[in-house]
């Protein structure tokens, strides 16, 4: 068996760089050899042009002049011939065809065309290119022997070496055009491959979002079966064993009325375990206690009331209706955990609740009440009635943040305060 060499993230990112850098210099290589190549062309083309022109023309030096210029300018031009192919192609084949130019710039500029271009742009300017390509070609055959640049004269005996036909002339400009194309076209298939790495790369991500996705249902599925197993059990027997023990205490009113809280509280708590099972077998992101508004925090803090007498509440809710689930629920866990806290490490003391809301205001929450050790003898303060497991302020910091809000939980003026400020989300936002 042969074991299969692996490469260590950080060699691949060397590996990489090293490959970028040996392009980036391999781009500006042929850039500079395409300039140089274009521009000499270009002089070449203008020099022999200018042989066969008759010195008396007014017109002679500045034409040549001219053309020598726009052939300069062509050959530096390549150098955007990465951003601006199809302009650079079309403009240097109108000036080959009107002066006494190459096509060299036309032909160099063609590649990056049909590397990137649709198919009417590419066979726009492979026909611009084969045009510019045959005038000047076609310039060159027409003019004397002296003047044309594929025909070789003998110095000494003034004897044509070379004197090609119109084959020739066809032969050579099929030749650069076969060329130019094949380039052309090796380019739209180096593109095309990258492209599809890119899109590979791409789908290999979403894919990989998709299976973490798949995996983070499947996960709460599992815990939605467990909690709808076991706490809804529980709680269900709970609330049962309630509606017994307030039928079987008529005789103790204040045992009866304490089971029908108990009964009560149990009901409820079943009630937000049915929302949170759905919300985990679904997956959906937004929570919100099932058609609970803002409105709903009177009867809530009335409950907590009935429950503790030494709790007093001032709500001033305005738009509730229009709350987002996520807002009701933020406020909801709120209030409920800063009074479980106050109950569960002030037992006995006063507690009280402030809640403003208005959708230009948001909502803001206050719960306060006494430090136990600072409290005065007498008032029947207790030892914690449970143990605290350190999450109720966490869970109160993360339903803030998740609308957006703050929340501040500590000592101030010898009461311990729990204060929220929650930004107002719209049910339509």
């Amino acid at each position: 068996m042969f074991a299969r060499a692996t490469v260590p993230a950080e060699g691949r990112e060397v590996a990489d760089s090293g490959h970028a850098a040996v392009s980036r210099w391999a781009s500006v290589a042929g850039t500079v050899f395409a300039v140089a190549v274009s521009a000499a062309s270009s002089l070449v083309a203008v020099g022999f042009a200018s042989r066969g022109a008759s010195p008396a023309s007014t017109w002679y030096p500045a034409l040549y002049v001219v053309s020598a210029v726009v052939g300069l300018a062509l050959a530096g031009l390549l150098a955007l011939r990465g951003r601006h192919p199809v302009a650079l192609c079309l403009g240097a084949s109108a000036c080959s065809a009107l002066l006494p130019l190459d096509s060299s710039a036309a032909l160099l500029a063609l590649p990056w065309v049909l590397a990137t271009g649709t198919m009417r742009t590419c066979l726009a300017a492979v026909g611009a290119t084969t045009a510019a390509t045959a005038a000047a070609l076609v310039r060159d055959a027409l003019r004397d022997h002296e003047a044309q640049v594929l025909v070789t004269i003998d110095e000494q005996t003034r004897v044509l070496s070379t004197d090609p036909t119109a084959a020739a002339y066809a032969v050579v400009g099929l030749a650069l055009l076969a060329l130019s194309v094949g380039a052309g076209l090796v380019r739209r298939a180096q593109v095309s491959a990258v492209r599809a790495q890119e899109e590979r790369r791409a789908q290999a991500a979403a894919t990989a979002v998709l299976r973490d996705q798949v995996a983070q249902q499947d996960e709460r599925r599992l815990i939605a079966r467990e909690v709808h197993d076991t706490v809804a059990h529980h709680m269900a027997e709970i609330s049962l064993q309630a509606s017994a023990l307030e039928v079987t205490s008529a005789a103790d009113p204040e045992a009866r009325r304490v089971a029908r809280e108990m009964r009560a509280t149990a009901q409820r708590a079943i009630a937000e375990l049915r929302s949170l099972v759905s919300t985990l077998r679904s997956g959906d992101t937004v929570t919100g206690l099932p058609g609970a508004t803002l409105d709903d925090l009177h009867p809530l803090i009335d409950r907590m009331a009935d429950d503790d007498p030494r709790l007093t509440s001032t709500v001033s809710v305005t738009g509730g209706q229009d709350a987002a689930p996520t807002l009701v629920r933020a406020a909801f866990r709120v209030v409920q955990e800063a009074v479980t806290n106050a109950h569960k490490h002030a037992r006995g003391a006063p507690v009280d609740i402030r809640v403003d809301g208005s959708p230009s205001r948001g909502v803001d929450v206050e719960v306060r009440n006494p430090v136990p050790g600072r409290a005065a003898a007498g008032d029947g303060l207790r030892e914690p009635l449970l143990p605290g497991t350190g999450t109720g302020l966490l869970g109160m910091q993360e339903r803030a943040d998740a609308v957006g809000g703050t929340l501040f939980a500590g000592r101030e003026d010898g009461a311990f305060v729990v204060r929220a400020h929650l930004p107002w989300v719209s049910r339509d936002g």
